[in-house]
């Protein structure tokens, strides 16, 4: 059984390119579906409001043949970054389920600036269990170069991509491919060339 985690950060500097990340997380659902790929879907959005973790599942184990696209009436930025706690709560729901494999989407613009009840490394050791299983962990930059970021986390460089304002879409379709053959066992990892990365990274 497998199934996608997507980690969306909703920080009010998302704000100029919000709606492009919507459209690139539609556009990687889409081409799961294209590809029919045999998964479910698991999309929530974060941000820190009052000095807490707001944390929203907004599409649940959606087959992605029957998903609905994500709209700004469905959340819109507003609060800070903290992708500890935020990763520790998709974490506990990707544990939760009795998956083979698993892909693991952060999509963020910036660094984590709020989090209360984890620290990075214990949101590493998090990803590191994870890892452990095989299942895959992306960072996905949102025109913001998240290189040192994600190896804080523990995530090495060729599971690692920034995507340049414009780019978004392109970068999730190019994901859904590389998870259409991680699904399929074509491949045991989604990675990224450095001939990709820099594609993807140069502005529109």
């Amino acid at each position: 059984m497998q199934h996608d985690f997507i980690l969306l950060d909703r920080s009010q500097s998302m704000t100029r390119q919000w709606d492009e990340a919507l459209a690139a997380v539609n556009a990687y659902v889409e081409k799961l579906a294209e590809d029919k790929v045999d998964t479910g879907v698991t999309l929530a959005v974060f941000d820190g409001v009052n000095g807490a973790c707001s944390f929203d599942v907004i599409r649940d184990r959606i087959i992605p043949s029957t998903w609905h696209k994500v709209t700004g009436k469905d959340a819109s930025p507003r609060g800070n970054t903290p992708l500890n706690d935020a990763t520790g709560k998709m974490v506990n729901l990707a544990r939760a389920g009795n998956y083979d494999k698993v892909a693991i989407v952060i999509m963020t613009d910036g660094e984590e600036n709020c989090s209360k009840e984890l620290s990075v490394q214990q949101a590493r050791s998090l990803l590191d269990d994870c890892r452990a299983k095989r299942w895959q962990v992306i960072f996905l930059g949102a025109n913001f170069d998240n290189a040192m970021q994600a190896m804080s986390y523990g995530t090495v460089a060729a599971q690692t991509v920034s995507a340049a304002q414009g780019n978004f879409v392109r970068s999730t379709v190019m994901m859904a491919n590389k998870r259409a053959a991680y699904g399929s066992g074509m491949a045991a990892t989604m990675d990224w060339s450095d001939a990709e990365k820099a594609e993807l990274a140069k502005k529109q």
